[in-house]
């Protein structure tokens, strides 16, 4: 084994040394570059500033008074086409937007002739516009206050459509009564949305006819003629209420004319104020530019500096560091994966340095290795045996000599397992005892040799279906055989021992000691649906039972127990 040796390393070497080196370099002609394009920038803002504040301020000034003008006509507009009369939000046209209108206009002034002119225009446009507005404001006004009326007027009729009677169960004359008397509510509701005045006289008459069909008719109850005198001033109300509104509209309608056209006016005298400004913003814009022009060119060939800087920077981290050091450990994974390959230990740098230390762990690693190989196989032939042996006796364990088949412990263990299994489940369990007949004269009359021919030929028959089934089968005792079907009612246990006992028929197995000539199966069924708290053994016992009867009836059959599916018995 090679010895370890402690390395200094010289610092200027040093792959730390060199990488901050090389960082520094690129971070300083950063700081440089950066700060002179701050300090520009800081030039470029002053002289902004000044733009700015001499016409932009100005520019955009003269551009708001031409929106709020505008916005304030608008304003109008929209509050006639959506119908905003809410108490809550329902705000004056002319306060608060005149105010923000005023203020902005104090902020203009004018700095040539033909500027002060415009602006004098402006002036004496804003008087008349407001006065407008005034005007406008107040008939919104009385339109909202019309609007609720009409609200509550709809709120009547509501109340007068729910006191109404109605249903199949009502005489005729009171079903008739109903019947007119939601018309005329329906007429009364389009009067509230009409829109001309030839339509509201048209409804007009139609109600008017109607009410007096209801007030003519014979032996009206006192409850109808009040709902109806209530309907007829509802009514009278709502044609008022809309003539009224619709008269307002009109006048609303011509405030909104005459303040479009003072907007219009006044918007554009604004909007040509403000291409005043904007022409001389222009020209003071273009000069600007030229500087800024200037500046961009200087930042891009710092740029491009930096860049060349920053890829020198790359290519040396990626060919002193990341080439070596992934170099070294494609070389480690080899060594990882079994692969002999030659460790590179060339520098005088920390990725030398651990080359060379890995050579020494490589070696060290080998010896370690062999030693651990040949123990490993001693102690894997050891446990080989171990797993035959443990595999031999389970099978020795859980297996009938004989008939190669599950026998009685093992069988047992399995049905207590799978017991607890069905009470948590709500399963049912079916369990067959199976006894061959006269097997007793069978052994006298053919040997025990034969005898053990046949259980074990009737054993296999046994496991083929019961595996099918996917149950489980075993050797009782003697000549007798258990089954368990998992999951299984009565019905088809009963169903699978009759295949069982056909299936042992059809294989003729000779028996001259039988009264049949042939082996045959006497076979007992008892199932359960187990709660929690039966008790397993007395179901062994009953199908032992039912076993016994079916010996007791003559043998060659199938018995089940008197256990009803769906009324088990107590099992406890």
């Amino acid at each position: 084994m090679i010895s370890t040796t402690t390395v200094k390393l010289d610092p200027r070497k040093q792959l730390g040394f060199r990488l901050n080196l090389v960082l520094l370099c690129v971070l300083c002609f950063y700081l440089i570059t950066t700060a002179y394009s701050i300090c520009v920038l800081w030039q470029q803002a002053q002289e902004f500033k000044n733009l700015s504040n001499i016409h932009f301020e100005r520019a955009i000034h003269a551009a708001e008074l031409s929106r709020d003008a505008e916005q304030i006509a608008s304003q109008a507009l929209e509050k006639m086409i959506i119908q905003d009369y809410s108490n809550v939000y329902y705000q004056s046209l002319s306060n608060t937007p005149g105010k923000v209108f005023e203020s902005i206009r104090s902020k203009l002034y004018a700095n040539t002739p033909k500027e002060q002119a415009i602006l004098n225009d402006i002036d004496n446009m804003t008087k008349p516009y407001f006065k407008t507005l005034k005007i406008l404001d107040s008939y919104l006004l009385k339109e909202q206050h019309l609007a609720l009326q009409q609200k509550f007027i709809s709120k009547s009729l509501r109340n007068l459509q729910v006191a109404i009677p109605t249903g199949e169960d009502l005489a005729p004359q009171q079903q008739f009564f109903s019947n007119l008397f939601l018309k005329a509510i329906n007429i009364t509701v389009l009067v509230q949305n009409s829109t001309s005045r030839g339509e509201l006289q048209r409804q007009k008459n139609n109600l008017s006819a109607l009410m007096a069909n209801m007030y003519y008719m014979n032996k009206l109850s006192p409850s109808q003629s009040s709902l109806l005198n209530d309907l007829q001033q509802t009514s009278e109300q709502a044609f008022s209420i809309r003539q009224r509104f619709q008269s307002q509209h009109l006048a609303t309608l011509s405030a909104i004319r005459q303040t479009r056209q003072y907007a219009q006016r006044l918007s554009a005298t604004s909007f040509d104020f403000y291409m005043l400004l904007k022409n001389a913003t222009s020209k003071a814009t273009q000069k600007h530019d030229a500087l800024i022009r200037q500046v961009i060119i200087n930042i891009v060939l710092f740029s491009i500096a930096f860049l060349v800087l920053t890829a020198f920077a790359y290519w040396f981290i990626q060919h002193y560091l990341i080439y070596r050091l992934h170099r070294l450990n494609s070389v480690m994974l080899k060594h990882v994966n079994g692969l002999t390959v030659p460790i590179p230990q060339t520098g005088s740098d920390e990725i030398a340095a651990m080359g060379k230390a890995f050579s020494i762990f490589v070696e060290a690693t080998e010896v370690a290795k062999r030693t651990s190989i040949e123990a490993r196989k001693e102690v894997e032939n050891t446990n080989a045996k171990l797993i035959e042996l443990n595999q031999s006796l389970q099978t020795l364990s859980h297996t009938d000599d004989l008939t190669q088949i599950s026998n009685r412990r093992h069988f047992f263990q399995y049905l207590t397992s799978y017991w607890e299994k069905a009470i948590l489940g709500n399963y049912d369990v079916s369990l067959i005892m199976i006894d061959l007949d006269w097997f007793k004269l069978f052994n006298d009359r053919y040997g025990h040799q034969a005898g053990d021919k046949c259980l074990f030929q009737v054993s296999q028959i046994f496991k083929d279906e019961v595996d099918h089934a996917k149950g489980m089968v075993a050797r009782y005792g003697g000549e007798e055989f258990i089954v368990l079907l998992p999951n299984t009612n009565q019905y088809d246990a009963l169903v699978f021992a009759n295949q069982l006992s056909k299936k042992v028929k059809e294989t003729n197995i000779i028996h001259e000691g039988s009264q049949k000539g042939r082996v045959t199966l006497s076979l007992g069924i008892a199932s359960h649906n187990p709660k929690k708290g039966d008790d397993l053994d007395k179901l062994i016992q009953l199908a032992d039972q039912a076993l016994y009867q079916a010996k007791h009836n003559g043998r060659d059959q199938v018995s089940e127990s008197v256990i009803i599916l769906g009324s088990p018995p107590e099992l406890s």
